[in-house]
């Protein structure tokens, strides 16, 4: 029995009958006839006797080249490129499998190189365009006589499809020579070849685009028009899918597509959005038409490289617009890109070492706009921010009352005045904030007063309740009928982390991870003292009670009165830290406004009956 290779070369009708069963869809009739037969990436050994698309891709070696190569090839077409630069096509060389790519070099006057690049072929694509005029061709050489001669030729040898790139705003009578010849190579086509496939893209951007890079560049100064022109933008990816679909389907020939992107923006809009993504700001400078586009145009004929252009200058005035009778992405069953989505993948490079491995600057509106909330969940935010609103306004009113000093205006005159509310100060439980009840804050506040000296002075550490409610019973008027006048100290202090608590005057910002970075007036010279410190672990205790002995006014025959506030897991620790001062722990829990899991003690160093006494197990 002869082996299979011996098989296959002896009778390739019996091979490709075994290998590979083709369906009628995969047969596709031409306009003249012939048969197509689509193959997947050529790599069979049958691939040589089938008859696949032979496409002629002229303007390979521009931007939009690679999309539409690639893509022909990967689908098992044999693709010709005419080129007129060797350097230039070498990344065509391996946009497809060996053999699918093939180059022939011509030159746009030479008809018989343009004939020999599409006698061959099934489609023929025309991607040439220049974007400005050379010593060697002006943009009617290239636009209008070039596609005449290419049209020709497809003509000629009776080339099934022919899809001609034009340019958005292409128009005859356009005042810009740019979009004047291009709408007349489109009419110069279509009198040729009525089949032609007319495609209109908008501005393209992408890795190789004159937008996106262009806006990046550092060389991109001066503008004419405020860059206030306005455009779809497309993306190349997307003309490139475009363009493989109109080969497959004959409906689109004879017709007119415009290809635009889903959103309308103006370049200067764009460049906003560059320099988001860059960090980076770039400067622009507007000059007048009359003075931009003369020395715009000398430039193109002294550099050799491509820089601004008159004709760049003359379409900054001029907005893109959409043939309605044209038919769209939409026809093509191609949904386009939004060119925020790409901004990060193709100016990423653009950016400084520093900030290079940010994220992209639409991330933040990107999880905004995936964000979805039920009827309930916005009427349950709709409710916080109502209340978040109340709270600002409580504080704003408790901030000019403190500022204007009106409490103590009041007091003064003897009047009542409004008590203040730890409402106005919503708790932030990230700071560990947890407000006392206003029974546990009010008997606190009254311990610190209870028998004070008018030369005393108390401190509230990280207690802010007590602290209003200190406020409040300082600032009640005094029982004139009383024979001994109620007892004030000589100064009291809030020591706080929290910077909302600056709308009082006796605040002192406090950090416990720098216990002693105090006023230095403060050090030993308090005579009360009460520490709630923010955390239950043995760090900020242990910072809290350097704070304490730091503030205290401690003498051998007197010790400042003291009362800690803190969890009752804390309680050996704090016997320990604060045995100078002869702290134990009491019989009084405190309570809080919202509630607290974890079991809360009260230590003093000092007993009041009827109030609180020492545990049995506190001990000293």
């Amino acid at each position: 029995m002869a082996s299979f290779p011996t098989a296959v070369r002896s009778s390739p009708r019996l091979a490709f009958n075994i290998i590979q069963a083709r369906r009628i869809s995969d047969l596709t009739i031409t306009r003249t006839g012939k048969p197509i037969l689509r193959v997947q990436g050529g790599r069979s050994v049958i691939a040589m006797i089938l008859l696949c698309h032979t496409a002629t891709v002229f303007g390979a070696t521009g931007q939009l080249g690679r999309y539409i190569v690639n893509r022909l090839a990967r689908q098992g077409c044999s693709v010709v490129i005419p080129y007129r630069e060797e350097m230039a096509k070498r990344h065509l060389k391996v946009a497809g499998d060996l053999g699918r790519v093939s180059f022939i070099e011509y030159d746009l006057r030479n008809t018989e190189s343009i004939e020999a690049s599409v006698r061959h072929s099934d489609v023929v694509y025309n991607l040439i365009g220049r974007n400005y005029p050379t010593k060697n061709f002006t943009l009617e050489d290239v636009h209008v006589e070039g596609t005449e001669r290419i049209v020709e030729a497809v003509a000629k040898y009776d080339v099934d499809r022919y899809i001609h790139v034009s340019s958005y705003n292409a128009d005859p009578n356009s005042p810009s020579d740019f979009f004047a010849t291009k709408g007349r190579g489109e009419q110069v086509a279509r009198s040729i070849f009525p089949e032609t496939t007319i495609v209109r893209p908008a501005p393209i951007f992408g890795f190789e685009d004159r937008l996106l890079i262009r806006l990046a560049g550092i060389t991109n100064i001066f503008t004419s028009n405020n860059m206030e022109e306005r455009y779809w933008p497309v993306h190349s990816i997307d003309l490139g899918q475009a363009l493989e679909t109109m080969l497959y389907d004959d409906t689109t020939a004879g017709q007119t597509y415009e290809l635009y992107g889903p959103t309308n923006y103006s370049t200067a809009e764009i460049s906003q959005m560059v320099e988001n993504e860059i960090h980076k700001k770039r400067r622009h400078i507007n000059l007048p038409k009359a003075i931009l586009r003369p020395a715009a145009k000398l430039l193109n004929q002294v550099l050799w490289w491509p820089v601004l252009s008159a004709e760049d200058v003359d379409k900054e005035f001029i907005d893109q617009t959409i043939d309605k009778k044209a038919k769209t992405f939409a026809d093509l069953d191609i949904t386009p890109g939004e060119i925020s989505n790409f901004t990060y993948h193709y100016l990423q490079g653009f950016r400084s070492s520093a900030t290079y491995d940010l994220p992209p600057a639409t991330e933040k509106e990107k999880r905004e706009d995936r964000k979805t909330l039920s009827s309930h969940a916005l009427a349950a935010l709709q409710e916080f921010y109502g209340e978040r609103d109340a709270h600002a306004d409580k504080f704003e009113k408790l901030k000019t009352a403190a500022e204007k000093q009106h409490d103590d205006a009041a007091a003064t005159a003897g009047a009542p005045t409004q008590p203040l509310s730890m409402d106005a100060f919503t708790e932030d439980w990230n700071e560990s904030q947890f407000w006392y009840s206003d029974e546990t804050a009010t008997l606190l506040a009254t311990q610190l007063l209870d028998g004070v000296g008018e030369d005393e002075t108390i401190a509230v550490v990280s207690a802010p309740s007590v602290f209003v409610a200190l406020k409040n019973l300082l600032n009640t008027p005094s029982d004139t009928s009383a024979p001994v006048p109620k007892p004030k100290p000589k100064q009291v202090y809030l020591l706080e982390h929290d910077q909302r608590f600056a709308v009082f005057p006796e605040f002192v910002f406090y950090d416990f991870q720098q216990p002693t970075k105090l006023p230095a007036q403060l050090k030993g010279a308090v005579d009360r003292i009460i520490c709630d410190p923010p955390f239950l672990s043995e760090d900020c205790q242990t910072k809290a009670a350097l704070t304490v002995r730091w503030l205290s006014r401690a003498t051998k025959t007197a010790t400042p009165r003291l009362i800690v506030c803190t969890g009752e897991r804390m309680a050996s620790l704090i016997t320990k830290l604060y045995r100078f001062f002869g702290l134990r722990t009491t019989t009084y829990e405190p309570r809080h406004a919202r509630g607290l899991s974890n079991e809360f003690y009260c230590y003093a160093n000092y007993e009041r009956d009827g109030l609180w006494q020492f545990r049995d197990d506190g001990g000293s």
